[in-house]
């Protein structure tokens, strides 16, 4: 199991400097070609926008990975290791329904893009495509709140275990 999440997570951030190495080369081809050749692609800007969507959604299940995402800690500090603890498994489950929420409301968007047949003006994708970026990286970040959910748990347990 842990060679499958350490396969994904490699896999994650590869594609996530691999997207951002495309960005760059699309946008900067863009400018080129408006400034210099007085021409633009149809294309460029629709693509890097759907693109920085997925790097978004991927980007956060990153950022949980390696624990960067905002948090209060006002309270966390006046309440000892074990209250501490106890707040983060509070967040975490709260941050969990709402993740829940995302990964039933995003396929639900999905399907119904997929259904509608749409596809986006300049490239011709299908949208479904596009919407996906939301329930797949919610399921991931599920995962990853679970896997924290239960490290916080066996900390608190311990003796007040410190972070």
């Amino acid at each position: 199991m842990k060679k499958l999440v350490n396969f994904y997570n490699k896999f994650e951030e590869y594609t996530l400097v691999l997207s951002l190495i495309i960005t760059v080369i699309v946008i900067f081809i863009q400018v080129i070609a408006r400034y210099v050749f007085n021409s633009s692609l149809s294309w460029s800007e629709e693509f890097s926008r759907y693109l920085f969507i997925w790097q978004t959604w991927l980007g956060a299940s990153v950022a949980l990975r390696h624990d960067k995402h905002i948090r209060l800690e006002i309270l966390d500090n006046k309440f000892g290791p074990n209250g501490k603890n106890a707040m983060i498994i509070i967040a975490d489950i709260l941050w969990l329904a709402f993740d829940i929420f995302l990964i039933f409301n995003g396929t639900e968007l999905v399907t119904k893009q997929l259904m509608r047949g749409t596809k986006s003006a300049g490239i011709g994708i299908p949208l479904a495509f596009v919407y996906a970026s939301l329930p797949f990286s919610s399921f991931i970040i599920g995962l990853r709140l679970i896997g924290e959910i239960v490290k916080t748990c066996k900390l608190f347990k311990t003796a007040g275990g410190e972070n």
